[in-house]
């Protein structure tokens, strides 16, 4: 996750970039932009593509989630108030943590975010006419159908447990991670 461009990712982030840019050499990369991405100044990116979105023909749209979620935009105050808070919070000793932690403290509100993220992707999905949209913006794994659209939430690479998309000729489906990695997720 990349939200603080500026700073040294943990060694294991680093570790994945390595292996994402390796892998390019080889194969096609390519690299959806989150919201804190393009930011990012990667000393060797490789062969890695760097898009807004990607679209698998009319099966699937890839992209962040950002820009689906119109509820934390509008509520600058809050933010403003939450990272001053986390600071000092911080500052008194507190373990820094990502948004998405303190998030899913508060279920119900949490809820209504993946529920108004996953509303405006289905939307997207009909008005693109594809089958499946998938995102990762609010950090929380799930896969919904609606309508014969479908929505996919691959949570984030950095939170256990690991989820990924399996897109085969005759279906999609979201699936846990179950490998026992020797990445540092936490």
């Amino acid at each position: 996750v990349i939200d603080r461009p500026g700073q040294a990712l943990p060694a294991a982030h680093q570790a994945v970039l390595e292996r994402l840019v390796r892998e390019s050499q080889s194969r096609p990369v390519i690299w959806v932009y989150g919201n804190r991405d393009a930011e990012l100044k990667l000393a060797d990116s490789g062969q890695i593509r760097f898009v807004d979105s990607w679209r698998l023909d009319r099966r699937l749209l890839v992209i962040h989630g950002h820009r689906l979620d119109r509820l934390m935009p509008r509520h600058a105050a809050f933010k403003w108030a939450f990272r001053r808070l986390h600071r000092c919070r911080i500052w008194l000793g507190g373990r820094d943590a990502h948004v998405a932690e303190y998030a899913k403290k508060w279920p119900l509100l949490y809820r209504v975010l993946n529920e108004h993220v996953a509303h405006n992707a289905l939307r997207v999905a009909q008005q693109e006419g594809v089958e499946a949209v998938v995102c990762g913006h609010t950090h929380a794994a799930m896969a919904i159908e609606r309508q014969g659209q479908c929505y996919f939430n691959t949570g984030a690479w950095t939170e256990k447990p690991l989820h990924f998309l399996e897109v085969a000729p005759d279906r999609m489906a979201l699936h846990t991670y179950e490998d026992d990695c020797d990445c540092d997720c936490d």
